[in-house]
């Protein structure tokens, strides 16, 4: 699932436009970035962040941005879906 912080048409929007095909969650009130601790503290937005969480709900892999660009590697991803 993905989550961002535009409202909910847009976000129907976007997912019927780029095809989406996993669930997208509009937080226009932040409060599920604020759970996750991923609240950029001077824009108020999201900084791009990966979370793997497992059967359980347990949170396997974590990874958090710095800005826009920065995303996790694809190996550390990959590497921590094996442990589950």
């Amino acid at each position: 699932m993905a989550i961002s912080t535009d409202d909910e048409g847009k976000v129907l929007r976007t997912s019927r436009e780029l095809g989406v095909r996993f669930k997208l969650i509009s937080d226009v009130d932040r409060r599920i970035i604020k759970l996750f601790g991923v609240r950029h503290p001077k824009q108020g937005i999201a900084r791009p962040a990966t979370f793997i969480i497992d059967k359980r709900g347990l949170i396997r892999y974590r990874y958090v941005g710095k800005d826009f660009s920065d995303r996790p590697p694809i190996t550390g991803l990959l590497q921590a879906l094996k442990w589950l």
